[in-house]
């Protein structure tokens, strides 16, 4: 979930038509990739107005098209949602895996997860919280979303479970503290200056401390904890 064209759009751009030029509303092209221009707009218009209460016509305007250009590239309102959460999670599972091997105290790879969840967010190139907040999650077709996202929650909890055995992490609800740590990541795109990479940057470091320095033990000092990550290279 890095700054790096998003996984996902590039599964979509694999397997849709292929993205040669159609007619735009307008000359001033928001990129070269109609695709992704239609994908981001509709993220926009599903998170302000709700899945089920944007059109296709409204998405291709969003996008600069007409809606018979939009046809080209989507053929429903329901492929663009595949390409949004297709690989959606990949990111941060794999960065999930690579911290889980390295040699790390469970403090330094809690935050070190944090802190590259928020800046992966908030440089993609949308939003999808809004699948969360506005979409039946019990639809077959979210389920793979579903899944991965409660892999993030597992691997989460177990890193608060083996840091409390240690008696790095004070006592509590490790499932419950996950699910909270993952919202908190998730939901700094509404409230992260996006467009300001040193933001972003600022953002995930404070976010990733407080949340860390929320379940140290007393007796644990978290200046150890960030010097720790800090020696750690993505």
């Amino acid at each position: 979930m890095k700054a790096a064209v998003d996984p996902k759009l590039e599964n979509a751009q694999a397997k849709g038509r292929a993205s040669v030029g159609r007619p735009r509303v307008s000359d001033v092209l928001p990129s070269e990739d109609p695709r992704q221009d239609i994908v981001e707009a509709a993220a926009r218009l599903f998170s302000n107005k709700g899945l089920a209460n944007v059109s296709v016509r409204e998405i291709a305007a969003e996008a600069g098209l007409k809606k018979a250009s939009f046809y080209y590239y989507f053929a429903s309102k329901d492929e663009i949602v595949d390409a949004m959460i297709e690989g959606l999670l990949d990111p941060a599972l794999a960065a999930q895996k690579r911290l889980g091997k390295a040699d790390l105290s469970e403090a330094a790879r809690l935050y070190l997860y944090l802190h590259q969840d928020v800046e992966a967010l908030c440089a993609a190139p949308y939003d999808c919280t809004w699948l969360i907040a506005n979409c039946d999650l019990t639809d077959p077709r979210f389920q793979p979303y579903v899944k991965q996202r409660d892999q993030l929650i597992a691997w989460l909890a177990a890193r608060i479970r083996k840091g409390k055995a240690s008696g790095a992490f004070a006592d509590g609800d490790a499932s419950l503290i996950a699910k909270a740590m993952l919202s908190a990541t998730e939901n700094s795109v509404a409230w992260v200056d996006r467009s300001s990479v040193r933001q972003i940057a600022h953002a995930a470091e404070e976010l990733a401390g407080l949340l860390v320095r929320g379940i140290l033990a007393p007796d644990h000092d978290f200046a150890a904890v960030k010097a720790e990550a800090d020696q750690f290279q993505f």
